[in-house]
């Protein structure tokens, strides 16, 4: 395969010269490869010392032999010597003997730091005010050099910058004056200090182990000094890169490039890397360098064991280094690199898509049209990963059935290699996949809706909790240990009632407490692990609900508590003319027994089917009260009228009915509260504030403006809703804000600083931490990982004392999930025991181990 390439970095024109390059005479330069022996070793094991001495040694080469430069000196010429910086800018500053310095100092070094980072950097020497060292030019030399450097190792920079503009962290400049760098502030003459590129960066470190990587930055140095002094430079006529493998990117060991009748290979673990890896498979550059080139088009031909050879056309270029970067296609044939779901899994999810991801891009019709699903299912597919990736999605799978999914050996990639199924290297082969689909249902119980919801404010002191899973659970799994209502000021265990009911396909747990809740108090719903459906799938997760009381609390008066006489006071919905829009034989009006309100201490309540005729345009149920007891009281609307309905989820909607201008029961005094859509299931407390929350639309004017008592309990149809159900209706009441004030019990304060385990642990996605203050301190909490980094700061300000709750939902600081592991909460506490914040006198320390599993 021919291909044109050019690739080259355009600065400026120079003129091409045969001869010595003149302007150097009379001028000299000291070399410091920075460091001594094989100190800041790199990441694979070679040094920044051993680099940055070879570099000194070909610039100093290029210099004297091509310039007619007077002297190149150099600070050490072995690995062997061992040079402090004193001895450095003292031999520089007495170069010649009796205190005669060289004309200019430069000093090569590496960078370091995090293996993903990889720039340039040049530093010369500043003053703190800004002004650059005397005497000048290590700037300018900078300035050019930095551009060089950056182009030729095709990286990154940080610039060109004063060295106490850069060292901005510390104080030294400001101390000393400046320049901030021992080699600038004790020098003499002009200088400056190159970093090209991180010994620490894994791709960087193995280019540096490569002698002639080391030439190409002596190279840009060369240039740098030549262009300083305004001098041409000699043509060029060097080509250079990187060969790689064009699916991996990863460069290639070993690769024999010809250009203009030289040849270079790339570097090997037999001929280099096994110096610093046992793995022969570890380390790569795939570095070649060509000098002395004709000013021409030339063909680059590139040939490596496993990969197709290539042929490029390279114009060689006079002004810098002319790049080519040849991508070879490997020979290894295709194969399957991972499958969703893996060789023999079980248990399988039916409704899952068959994921296989192969090595590099393929022919997508080969590979559909020969792909085999025992038993046989249809089904669409989808590719992504550029190709690599292919989802089938079966039509349908049968639920616990062994399955065999074949892809045909004749499977072509992109380049026509025919898949190689069975991994030994060589195509054609078949790759098949065996697993076992598993049961309808797999996934344990998991929770729909809690009644209060997270942070509800405002909630009445009468409460039900409720709790709607998504299935009908295990009765035999429901015990006292899991569920919780815990007051949130002490701790306590909120003591009640927790029953189950199944509606439809679904659970709900409703806990009746023993007592009135405290008003304006902090509460938390706590459901933990250990509930199983009814195929067995436990759920292993625990969950909190925090909600807020109401401050307010409510003096309550009954209408009916549907303890007797309910037959007899309430009509049937057929005998109202209202009622419209029913299925008569489902629709219907009786007493329960089974499905109570526990909160009261209810042994019967109204029970009311429906059945709703999808063919009518209006729907209403009126079940009316007729006479009895509820029917004799009266009230206005400054009162909150109050009913607990178990809902059915249904969506369908429920309203209260009132007679106003008591005793005149004429139909136009007939007005209704608005539609309260039954969209939750288990008990639940609805209040009409008929002061502020408004009538809805019937019959009457809208105004609740005389004596009022009950008329009807009305129910309407929804679009879309269920149409056939039955809802639960008990404790019919009047509530008003009471005007008796009730002392809140004192809350008990902690006596000790402690962090308890959090908990669940291990946790998947979040955990709760509980910590305990005694006085008010200054508290930080915050996750650690094993290393010993911070992760996230979970709380960092004062606390008044008292028992605390805070989540870590599994993320850092930036709100990124973290991985699975083991990590460490640490909280710090300083209290303040003086008359101000600023009088501390005790410190606490505690750690927790936390275990994180995605």
């Amino acid at each position: 395969m021919k291909r044109v390439v050019l690739l080259s970095f355009w600065l400026f024109s120079f003129h091409y010269l045969c001869a010595q390059v003149t302007g150097l005479s009379g001028w000299n330069i000291y070399l410091d490869p920075g460091h001594s022996m094989k100190e800041n070793m790199g990441i694979y094991g070679y040094s920044e010392a051993e680099k940055n001495l070879r570099v000194a040694s070909a610039l100093r080469n290029l210099l004297t032999t091509m310039t007619d430069i007077d002297t190149v000196f150099r600070s050490r010429t072995n690995d062997q010597q061992q040079v402090s910086l004193s001895q450095r800018t003292d031999h520089a500053n007495n170069a010649f003997g009796q205190a005669q310095p060289a004309a200019w100092f430069h000093s090569i070094h590496s960078d370091a730091g995090s293996p993903q980072s990889n720039s340039t950097l040049l530093l010369w020497g500043q003053y703190d005010n800004g002004n650059e060292k005397e005497p000048k030019g290590g700037q300018a030399m900078s300035d050019i050099m930095v551009d060089l450097l950056t182009r030729g190792m095709r990286t990154t920079t940080r610039g060109s910058i004063g060295d106490c503009s850069f060292y901005t962290w510390s104080d030294w400049c400001q101390q000393s004056g400046g320049p901030y760098l021992h080699v600038n502030r004790n020098s003499v003459m002009p200088s400056e200090l190159s970093e090209a590129g991180f010994h620490t960066s894994p791709r960087q470190n193995q280019r540096n182990m490569n002698a002639q990587w080391k030439e190409l930055e002596a190279l840009t140095f060369f240039w740098s000094i030549l262009k300083y002094h305004e001098t041409d430079r000699p043509f060029v006529g060097t080509c250079a890169g990187i060969i790689s493998d064009l699916e991996t990117g990863v460069p290639v060991n070993g690769a024999v490039v010809t250009l203009n009748g030289q040849t270079d290979t790339t570097d090997s673990f037999e001929s280099l890397f096994h110096k610093y890896a046992n793995d022969p498979g570890l380390l790569h550059n795939g570095f070649y360098f060509l000098e002395n080139l004709p000013d021409d088009t030339l063909e680059l031909t590139v040939k490596a064991d496993g990969f197709y050879g290539d042929t490029v056309q390279v114009v060689v270029v006079d002004t810098f280094f002319t790049f080519a970067d040849p991508k070879l296609i490997s020979k290894v044939p295709p194969h399957v690199v991972s499958t969703e779901p893996a060789e023999g899994d079980t248990n399988v999810p039916a409704w899952d898509p068959i994921v296989i991801e192969f090595s590099r891009e393929m022919k997508h019709a080969s590979v559909e049209t020969t792909l085999a699903i025992v038993p046989h299912s249809e089904g669409t597919f989808l590719w992504s990963d550029d190709g690599e990736k292919m989802r089938f999605q079966p039509d349908t799978l049968e639920f616990e059935e062994h399955y065999a999914v074949t892809v045909s050996g004749k499977s072509l990639d992109v380049y026509g290699h025919p898949l190689d199924g069975n991994g030994d290297g060589t195509g054609g082969d078949d790759f098949t996949l065996s697993f076992r689909t598993g049961p309808p249902d797999m996934y344990p119980p998991d929770i729909l809706t809690v009644h209060p919801s997270l942070n509800a404010s405002n909630v009445e002191l009468n409460l039900i909790v409720s709790v709607t899973y998504d299935e009908e659970l295990d009765e035999s799994s429901i015990s006292d240990d899991i569920f919780k209502l815990e007051r949130f000021s002490d701790r306590s265990a909120v003591s009640g009632i927790l029953e189950h009911y199944v509606v439809g396909s679904q659970s709900v747990l409703s806990f009746f407490p023993a007592e009135p809740l405290h008003p304006d108090e902090i509460y938390i719903t706590r459901v933990y692990p250990g509930l199983r459906d009814l195929a067995g799938n436990e759920s292993f997760s625990y969950e909190a609900y925090s909600f807020r009381t109401s401050e307010n609390t409510f003096s309550s008066r009954s209408i009916d508590d549907f303890e007797s006489g309910t037959t007899s006071n309430w009509w049937v919905p057929q005998q109202s003319g209202s009622t419209t829009g029913i299925i008569t034989d489902s629709t219907g009006r009786s007493v329960s027994g089974d499905m109570v309100n526990l909160l009261t201490g209810s042994t019967l309540s109204l029970k009311i089917d429906y059945g709703w005729d999808i063919h009518s345009t209006s729907w209403l149920i009126r079940t009316y009260l007729s006479g009895g007891s509820p029917r004799n009281v009266n009230f206005d609307s400054s009162y909150l009228l109050q009913i607990y309905v178990f809902g059915d989820g249904s969506g369908n909607q429920f309203r209260f009915s009132v007679d106003d201008h008591v005793p005149n029961s004429a139909a136009a005094n007939h007005e209704v509260s608005p539609w309260y859509t039954i969209d939750w299931i288990g008990w639940r407390l609805v209040s009409w504030d008929m002061t502020n929350d408004g009538t809805g639309t019937w019959i009457g004017d809208g105004n609740l403006d005389g004596t009022l008592r009950i008329d009807s309990i009305q129910l309407t149809y929804s679009p879309g809703s269920s149409l056939f159900g039955e809802l639960y209706f008990d404790d019919l009441q009047l509530a008003q804000v009471s005007t008796i004030d009730i002392a809140k019990e004192p809350v008990l304060l902690p006596d000790r600083y402690v962090l308890y385990q959090n908990y669940p642990n291990p946790f998947n996605p979040g955990t709760e931490i509980t910590y305990e203050l005694p006085r008010t301190a200054h508290v930080q909490l915050a996750v650690y990982d094993i290393l010993g980094r911070r992760v996230k700061i979970l709380m960092n300000g004062i606390e008044e004392p008292g028992f605390k709750k805070i989540m870590w939902d599994g993320t850092d600081d930036g709100g990124k999930p973290v991985s699975s592991g083991t990590y460490f909460i640490r909280m710090f506490a300083r209290s303040f025991t003086g008359k101000t914040t600023n009088d501390h006198t005790r410190q606490f320390v505690q750690t927790r181990r936390a275990v994180l599993l995605r």
